[in-house]
């Protein structure tokens, strides 16, 4: 008679461990006892690191899934609610061709204050006959001429001869937040967010001009914006 010898196997949990990116301790309740702030992620290459998340420990603990990869992740410390306490602050690039700007801000005391999936500036624009371009935020608006770049926009059948347009996509492109960092607007230690998206025509390298802006974290509203235009030199 055979035997069935039965044979058990413990299978021990893999434990994938991320790395340490910076690491920072310093009070954000403002009880004079320092928290340890750490921005951890997972190496892909020597320079980019995916899977971002904030730990802040102390007398509570939290751990926040940023949901975002990038190069150069960064922590700084800003009072940007106006209660008088540093938020946490963290920052990164996406590389490529835009080399877009990927922010988180996260408040101890409150919980997330704003985070990569708000739209900071809704512009919206068209192209108008005349070799121009409509920029609009709101109820305010400007117009761009366009007249330097006339002769390609001619020859890519975007308008004719005559300035009328007849292209077929009429909507510019605008682009992520390509600069941001904290200023206070107001000089009064509560911290804006100044920026600035581009803005193209035809293509991404089909740069018109620039959307500069402050935005206010504890208002929820745009403090300042300009629109700058860049002249096409062929």
């Amino acid at each position: 008679m055979k035997k069935i010898i039965l044979l058990l196997i413990t299978l021990i949990p893999l434990l994938i461990f991320s790395d340490i990116i910076e690491q920072k301790e310093i009070d954000l309740n403002g009880d004079s006892i320092n928290e340890k702030v750490i921005l951890e992620g997972d190496y892909i290459s020597s320079i980019f690191i995916d899977n971002l998340k904030l730990k802040i420990i102390g007398n509570e603990s939290t751990t926040i899934e940023l949901n975002f990869g990038s190069y150069e992740p960064k922590i700084e410390f800003y009072d940007f609610d106006g209660d008088k306490k540093l938020d946490v602050f963290i920052k990164g690039y996406s590389g490529g061709s835009g080399n877009y700007i990927y922010y988180y801000i996260y408040s101890y005391l409150n919980g997330e204050l704003l985070d990569t999936k708000n739209e900071i500036l809704d512009l919206k624009t068209s192209f108008m006959d005349g070799f121009k371009a409509l920029v609009r935020f709101k109820d305010a608006y400007t117009y761009l001429a366009l007249s330097d770049r006339k002769s390609e926009y001619i020859k890519m059948k975007v308008y004719n001869k005559y300035g009328q347009f007849i292209g077929k996509i009429k909507e510019l492109f605008i682009g992520g937040i390509g600069e941001l960092e904290p200023y206070d607007f107001g000089n009064d230690g509560i911290y804006e967010l100044k920026g600035i998206i581009s803005i193209s025509g035809l293509y991404h390298a089909d740069r018109i001009g620039y959307a500069h802006f402050i935005y206010s974290v504890k208002e929820k509203r745009i403090r300042w914006l300009e629109i700058s235009k860049v002249i096409y030199v062929k």
